[in-house]
């Protein structure tokens, strides 16, 4: 008789570009389970995706990944001669795509409904309304006229969104109804980004003045904070992140009960969940900016790994195979990620100070965004895609994390040349 073990997978609907769809194949191969991608066009992944998708051995399968149907029929397919254990997505734009068909084929996961209406800022703002204090005031508009409407009836400024795109793109905050009315229009002739169909609508919400945290959720339960340094307005660009977040006591009360309240309102009570928060003017009430069915990006699960040794791709899937994640986190030191910004239009001629950054006392990681390279052509959107670069650097605390992330980002320069806008593509 055999004792050959049954294979065993786990399948991966598409991949982010922040690391962390690699972070969790390298944990299901350490467990033995195999990972595999399935993707639209693999050929046109990011090539930092193909490449370290190769070194991790880890196949990268073709797939209508926008076809419930034919995502399971692939599952089953890679399957054949094992067992399916897991099926997931860690993109934000998919996630709701791997929740739909780990339901369908019966393996754990997230409660599907949850994770789609967290892929619909009006879904979401309409499943947390039950619960007061959760919502700032908001409309949501099919037409410039109705939200300038809406921002009048609300009171400016007002914060103008698209329905369902990430990365702070085309959210922008308003003064007046004639800015409501040119980005109202904007997003609405959108059309496509990313292979992603834009709904064209928008949400006008009640502009929140406080400072800016996000809740890290598994299960239900908040297992951190983490602090938010952002742009100034009318732009929501996320500069940085600090965690653990330096609050305590009523604040940090409030901020953990606002997180937990919006996961449960919404359904999302099984796995990760990335929760979005503002203190109110005199920081007495927190209103939830957005809430994510899925880990954060930008790095935050590298963050709170090195404050705290606790990974949070590891808690999402350990929770996927079945077994129960050990939920208590806690920090000895901070760690933050802090990101540098490309031109506002131009060609990156040479980056320079790499190893000198990398060199510094506390630095983890000093990597471009995928793309970013000499030769490239670039025109600024306004939104997360503007960053060149991120540096996770560590401390003792607060300042010393933040001090050393800042003096890295300092030793790297970045050679642009200037360049006419009919040279930009894409």
């Amino acid at each position: 008789m055999s004792d050959r073990k049954t294979p065993r997978y786990v399948v991966f609907v598409e991949s982010p570009l922040t690391g962390a769809g690699q972070d969790c194949a390298r944990f299901l191969l350490e467990q033995g389970v195999t990972p595999v991608v399935v993707a639209a066009r693999p050929p046109a992944m990011a090539p930092s995706l193909i490449r370290d998708y190769a070194e991790l051995g880890v196949e990268v399968r073709a797939c209508d990944t926008h076809d419930a149907d034919a995502v399971a029929d692939a599952c089953r397919e890679i399957a054949a001669d094992g067992e399916l254990v897991g099926v997931a997505s860690v993109y934000e734009y998919y996630c709701d795509m791997g929740a739909q068909v780990a339901a369908l084929l019966g393996v754990p996961g997230p409660d599907p409904a949850a994770v789609a209406a967290c892929r619909s800022k009006a879904s979401m703002r309409a499943a947390m309304a039950s619960t007061p204090g959760l919502n700032p005031r908001f409309e949501v508009c099919s037409s410039a006229e109705e939200a300038a409407s809406a921002a009048a009836s609300i009171g400016f400024p007002v914060v103008v969104k698209p329905l369902d795109l990430t990365g702070s793109l085309w959210v922008r905050r308003c003064g007046t109804a004639e800015e409501v009315d040119a980005i109202t229009r904007e997003i609405m002739g959108i059309g496509e980004y990313l292979g992603q169909e834009v709904a064209p609508r928008v949400v006008v919400e009640e502009y929140v003045p406080g400072a800016e945290y996000s809740a890290e959720v598994m299960h239900g339960k908040v297992l951190g904070l983490t602090e938010k340094i952002c742009s100034a307005p009318p732009l929501f660009l996320e500069m940085g992140h600090i965690f653990p977040a330096a609050v305590t006591g009523d604040r940090e009360r409030l901020l953990v009960e606002k997180a937990e309240q919006a996961v449960k309102a919404i359904g999302l009570t099984w796995g990760p969940a990335h929760v979005e928060l503002k203190l109110t003017a005199g920081d007495k009430d927190a209103r939830v900016i957005e809430v994510n069915g899925r880990i954060a990006g930008d790095r935050i699960p590298e963050a709170v790994r090195i404050a705290s040794g606790v990974d949070m791709c590891r808690l999402h899937m350990t929770a996927l195979l079945g077994d129960t994640p050990d939920l208590n986190v806690v920090c000895d030191r901070t760690a933050v990620v802090h990101f540098l910004m490309s031109a506002p239009l131009g060609r990156l001629d040479a980056i320079d100070g790499v190893a000198e950054a990398q060199a510094l006392e506390g630095v983890h990681e000093v990597h471009m965004r995928p793309g970013v390279q000499p030769g490239m052509v670039y025109r600024a959107n306004g939104s997360n895609r503007d960053r060149a670069a991120w540096i996770i650097a560590e401390g003792a605390d607060r300042d010393e994390a933040l001090g050393r992330a800042v003096a890295a980002g300092e030793k790297l320069t970045f050679t642009w040349s200037p360049v006419d806008e009919s040279e930009v593509r894409g």
